[in-house]
């Protein structure tokens, strides 16, 4: 007779689900993940973050229709407290992260990928769309060979054509690699997906690269911690994860994963640059800011000052120049901000 943890270990995808007051968005997100094909080889862990609204009742009707769904329930701790718990009880073979706000695309296709692999990293294409559900952008892989298994330092000498979607969105872990590393991600703040996407790289020996899109990412809500407001309000919380990551760093890493981090790092110090000096109403004080974290990397990384160095001053030029009336997504569509872009890099 086989018992029911027996029967779970044969999963082949764990979803985890982040919801918190998200009663208004969860249905579209869990509908995507209702593939009859597919739905015995899944489990969807719906991690209610303490929600003050109906999230909790939502997320019920699905575990009273559907085996694969479960719901539980937790005093509210942030998205990184939810990965840390829910990945100590997926068990799938591979687990994924999809936002309460967000839904798959292609999804049948993607698990039926990941029952041959045991690559301890897949990557996957993905778009941004905004609350309509309209294309926005396209983040992808291109120019590489599909569906096998790479090194790490063989998938990041491709760096140019895949680094689009080394990132939370793009990224599915094997759970016994992602747990063996005993990752615990900062709890109770925003922008921990940069500790998630990043520092399990140190240890992942293969990449599986598909060539599918499978994520739709929401943006434009301004109540989600990617809003310019959000972005500023929570400076702070960009600094953290930026020295988390810096100082977790291991030492003597190859040539490949210590090109990874420093790039993962740039990105970080870019976004904040980014909300301080440009986001954010108030340059003059942004401005402040960004050069007292600009001198703290100095002292702490010498090498990575130089690197990030194009970034911040990319900003710093931009910040004197863009019109607080002009949104900066649209002042990134115009020729002046690529010829400046260029010229700083």
């Amino acid at each position: 007779m086989t018992n029911l943890h027996e029967e779970n270990t044969r999963k082949t995808l764990t979803v985890i689900v982040p919801a918190y007051n998200s009663s208004d968005t969860l249905e579209k997100c869990l509908n995507s993940m209702l593939d009859e094909q597919i739905l015995n080889e899944i489990e969807i862990l719906i991690m209610n973050d303490g929600s003050l609204d109906d999230t909790g009742a939502v997320a019920q009707r699905f575990v009273e229709r559907h085996s694969s769904f479960h719901l539980i329930n937790k005093e509210n701790g942030g998205h990184g407290s939810v990965i840390n718990v829910a990945s100590r009880r997926a068990t799938g073979k591979y687990m994924k992260v999809l936002d309460s706000d967000d839904w798959f695309i292609n999804f049948r296709l993607f698990v039926e990928s990941l029952r041959t692999t045991e690559a301890d990293v897949v990557l996957t294409n993905f778009h941004t769309v905004d609350t309509n559900g309209n294309p926005i952008r396209e983040y992808r892989m291109h120019g590489i060979n599909w569906g096998i298994d790479y090194t790490f330092e063989e998938f990041w000498a491709n760096k140019k054509r895949v680094h689009e979607v080394c990132n939370f969105h793009g990224i599915t872990y094997r759970t016994s690699f992602y747990n063996s590393i005993d990752l615990y991600l900062s709890e109770k703040i925003s922008y921990e997906d940069q500790e998630y996407a990043t520092l399990p790289f140190a240890k992942v020996q293969t990449v599986l690269p598909l060539n599918l899109y499978l994520y739709n990412y929401q943006i434009g809500n301004p109540n989600q911690s990617n809003s310019d407001v959000n972005l500023v309000k929570h400076l702070s919380h960009l600094e953290h994860v930026f020295w988390n990551v810096h100082t977790s760093t291991p030492e003597n890493m190859p040539l490949a994963v210590n090109d990874y981090f420093s790039y993962k790092k740039c990105k970080m110090l870019l976004s904040c640059y980014m909300a301080a000096m440009v986001k954010n109403p108030d340059r003059a004080s942004g401005r402040v800011w960004a050069k007292r974290l600009r001198l703290e990397v100095k002292k702490a990384n010498k090498n990575l000052y130089r690197k990030s160095r194009a970034n911040y001053y990319t900003c710093l030029f931009i910040s004197y120049i863009k019109p607080n009336h002009i949104p900066f997504s649209h002042m990134q569509r115009g020729r002046a901000y690529k010829v400046i872009a260029k010229w700083m890099h």
